[in-house]
């Protein structure tokens, strides 16, 4: 069985379908979430730096005939209104943010699988980090289609399903996969737990695509972006887009993780109200003193 799909004018009014069906099946697709004006600009952006490919980090779970570049938001800006994607965000709120103050950017990928290339090995985004907890999710990826998806070109492998197996007790199934087929400016969502990979290209075109990861904001980000995205460049962005960098404490009031003492313009200061009328605590402190009846100090 196929991916379930969306229309994107649904997923715009309604993303609690697709967010229901991401947590059933592990990945979901939107179709044609972004117009082909903004896809062919940011294909513009990331051709230069794939073409810059260093074949020296080339190694067989990369693949032998596909071309990465990382660290997009140094020098492909209009990538941002898709890494920053009302829908995307709207997805990532629902998946992440019961389990942390905030979320953050975990890595940013352009991806041209070349003629020739075959399939990726499958496997989880979310196992370098040593944790697994039943239900928690420790991340989500969203792969932009900028072109056409094909079976033939190498649309991204997923394994309906896979995401409800625990890595330390089983391994799913992995024979029973399905190429997340889409249109050109298609999102295809996947959980972080969710076995997947590139696809074979037996077609005669490259397949273009942009891989954009959100984890949990206590764990650390797999890019270290304040390096891949420094001050003097993360400043021209606006204060979400550098939350989502990192550029910010996680949580606010008594429990922060990140902390900086600095005046640089680039950090984004917490604001505690805010938390709080998000329905999140301010501080573990304050909420001890709220359970035992205390008045918080002034």
């Amino acid at each position: 069985m196929p991916l379930q799909s969306f229309d994107a004018r649904a997923a715009r009014t309604a993303p609690a379908a697709v967010i229901d069906a991401l947590r059933s099946e592990g990945g979901v697709i939107v179709r044609q979430l972004a117009p082909d004006s903004l896809i062919d600009a940011c294909a513009a952006e990331l051709r230069p730096e794939l073409d810059r490919f260093d074949e020296s980090q080339r190694y067989d779970f990369s693949g032998k005939k596909t071309l990465r570049c990382s660290g997009v938001l140094r020098y492909a800006p209009r990538c941002v209104e898709l890494i920053a994607h009302p829908v995307v965000l709207a997805v990532a709120d629902a998946i992440l943010l019961p389990f942390c103050a905030d979320y953050r950017i975990g890595s940013n990928t352009g991806i041209e699988i070349l003629p020739g290339e075959s399939d990726q090995q499958l496997h989880r985004d979310d196992t370098m980090y040593p944790l697994q907890i039943a239900g928690l999710e420790l991340q989500i990826g969203v792969m932009w289609a900028f072109n056409d998806f094909t079976a033939e070109n190498g649309a991204t492998r997923v394994v309906p399903g896979s995401h409800r197996f625990l890595r330390a007790w089983h391994k799913p199934d992995l024979t029973h996969w399905v190429n997340a087929v889409m249109p050109k400016g298609s999102a295809l969502f996947y959980l972080g737990s969710t076995w997947h990979g590139g696809g074979a290209n037996r077609s005669q075109l490259p397949r273009l695509g942009l891989i954009n990861t959100y984890s949990l904001g206590w764990l650390r980000a797999e890019e270290n972006h304040y390096l891949e995205v420094p001050p003097a460049i993360a400043r021209r962005y606006d204060a979400p887009v550098r939350r989502l960098l990192g550029y910010t404490t996680h949580g606010a009031g008594d429990d922060q993780l990140g902390w900086c003492g600095g005046d640089d313009p680039v950090w984004v200061v917490q604001d505690p109200a805010a938390a709080v009328a998000r329905g999140q605590l301010s501080g573990f402190a304050d909420s001890r003193r709220a359970m035992q009846g205390e008045a918080p100090p002034p």
